[in-house]
């Protein structure tokens, strides 16, 4: 058609849909030819095509469209189909909610609607949209309604985050609920069965099966801590995931910890244990205790003048004598004086019979408090995890079960002595080590930037798998992937060339993680190795102790949990 001269009100329009506007015969609808629009049709076309926003104008009783640049890219495929069509021709599949706006805003309603949830045909597939639609009347020249103005916001992927956050959320906090029960009911099951056995045979039994409960807990934190990291990596200006990311995340901290007290119980906690001297104990536990138990607790420390040393995980055991010194505050009603003490011995082989600990040289620490004791049932069944006197909502009956855990995986003996109203004493046996200490290791450096190195990353569990290459990508990384060792061996037999190889510990198949990183120690240059897992199983460690050249990232890890450590092996 010729183009149109400014007296028509239509030159000053702008952008591709103007041009399709000005160049569409509307003579074959009832709007009839351009050049005879109303003032007030061609006013309002103006305004919508000056918008950012898809805007739609349906006009007459059959919604002829006319629309702007962003609502063609709304359409999608449908686009210039729609430009000049009857609404109801144009969307078939929403023919009767659109008929029910028509009769809504030509009456002189207005319809608004949030995360309205449609099936629409945009590129030749059904797509669940869901848009935040408003409709209004438009008046003619007559100032009677004549058309509907409708301003398109399509909100599919927020609703759709936001869906699966409250799933990445749903599914965790059902799972956290269920764990303590299933386990429970786990440990109850096992107890009945095993009424006639030795209390350190029934601890010992509890163990094997709360551990193998965490190693599967710690799969699916891992899974959904991951899931909920990149998710609040994708929506960083989204305030609402943040939040709710936040909260998610916390209660996966929560779990974690759970996980990692039954695995201290079970003996399954990876340990890295050192020569430690405990004159650095009250150093490195002073004012956490203070800040821990309050200012009515008053703490004495007693220390040798020279104690021996031992060889332990130096966090584990502050960690010990932290959870002890809790217990012992509230056994006393959080008023009195714990005392820590220290005691260079010898203990004998009547001593040390049916406590699984040979004679010789110990340190034995000792955590007492002042409280109300314990009466001889409760002191059975102190250990056991989930036991508490205490009430519900203050404690989960898991702090002695990891102390427990805890020295008797570092080759040591754990005693409580304890009567009604005459307080309690716990006391750690811990072999005396003649090596010398260890100098203090030095801050670590700064993290260095991050490279373009290889990694090759082996995990059988896929969504775990997923989470950490989409992690490790982020950071810059090039990365493949194996679901097994074998999977994994044979990439880099064909000469696929890495930096570091990051592999569960268990995995199904016949080439298992240690063979990887014995072969990748072999080569020139060495490969570095980081390995993780929910538990080691004693694969690559000697009861659960790493040797210091083997590195486990527990699960479950966050993003800086996981570069951090790649980077510290890559740097060195």
């Amino acid at each position: 058609m010729p183009f149109l001269s400014d007296h028509h009100g239509c030159q000053g329009w702008k952008g591709e849909m103007a041009e399709r506007i000005r160049a569409f015969d509307w003579s074959v609808t009832s709007l009839g030819s351009l050049q005879h629009w109303s003032h007030s049709l061609r006013s309002t076309v103006q305004l919508m095509l000056g918008s950012p926003v898809p805007m739609v104008m349906l006009w007459g009783p059959l919604g002829y469209m006319i629309y702007n640049d962003a609502y063609a890219v709304f359409a999608g495929g449908r686009h210039p189909y729609l430009l000049g069509c009857a609404v109801e021709l144009g969307w078939p599949e929403v023919a009767e909610f659109n008929r029910g706006v028509m009769n809504t805003c030509l009456s002189g309603g207005t319809l608004s609607y949030r995360n309205k949830e449609l099936v629409l045909l945009r590129n030749g597939e059904p797509e669940n949209v869901w848009l935040d639609l408003y409709y209004s009347p438009v008046a003619g020249d007559d100032q009677a309604p004549a058309g509907v103005i409708a301003i398109v916001v399509e909100t599919t992927a927020h609703v759709i985050s936001e869906q699966r956050r409250q799933a990445a959320e749903d599914d965790l906090r059902q799972m956290t609920r269920n764990l303590e029960q299933r386990v429970l009911e786990e440990v109850n099951a096992r107890l009945s069965a095993e009424e006639q056995l030795r209390q350190a045979q029934k601890l010992e039994a509890i163990g094997g099966l709360t551990g193998g409960v965490a190693h599967d807990f710690n799969n699916l934190l891992q899974v959904i801590s991951g899931n909920l990291h990149l998710l609040a990596r994708h929506e960083p200006d989204n305030a609402n995931v943040q939040r709710r990311t936040g909260a998610a995340l916390a209660a996966v901290e929560r779990g974690a910890k759970l996980s990692a007290q039954l695995l201290a119980f079970a003996r399954r906690q990876p340990l890295s244990p050192a020569i430690y001297n405990p004159r650095h104990l009250y150093e490195g536990l002073g004012e956490l205790l203070q800040r821990a138990l309050g200012e009515t607790i008053a703490i004495k420390v007693q220390l040798p003048d020279q104690p021996w040393c031992i060889h332990v995980d130096r966090n584990q055991l502050e960690n010990a004598v932290l959870n002890l010194a809790i217990n012992a505050r509230d056994a006393m009603g959080g008023e009195g004086t714990i005392s820590i003490s220290a005691e260079n011995l010898l203990l004998d082989r009547s001593f040390c019979t049916g406590k699984d600990i040979n004679p010789g040289e110990y340190l034995r620490l000792t955590v007492a408090d002042s409280g109300s004791g314990m009466s001889p049932e409760v002191l059975k069944q102190a250990f056991e995890p989930f036991f508490t006197t205490k009430s519900d909502g203050h404690g989960t009956g898991l702090g002695l079960s990891m102390v427990f855990g805890f020295v008797k995986q570092s080759g040591g003996h754990i005693d409580i002595l304890s009567l009604p109203g005459q307080g309690t004493r716990v006391q750690m046996y811990f072999a005396r080590s003649v090596a010398q200490e260890a100098q203090r290791a030095s801050a670590c450096p700064a993290r260095g930037p991050t490279g373009q190195e290889r990694i090759l990353v082996v995990e059988d569990n896929a969504d775990v798998r997923s989470a950490a290459v989409e992690m490790l990508k982020h950071e810059g990384y090039w990365v493949r992937t194996a679901a097994n060792g074998d999977a994994a061996m044979q990439l880099l037999m064909a000469g696929l060339k890495v930096d570091l190889i990051f592999t569960d510990v268990v995995m199904p198949g016949r080439i298992k993680s240690t063979d990887l990183a014995t072969w990748a120690r072999t080569q020139a240059p060495p490969i570095a190795v980081l390995f993780t897992s929910g538990h080691t199983r004693d694969m690559i460690s000697r009861n659960h102790q790493l040797s210091p050249d083997t590195h486990l990232l527990s699960k479950p890890y966050g993003p800086e949990d996981l570069s951090a450590m790649v980077r510290s092996l890559l740097g060195a």
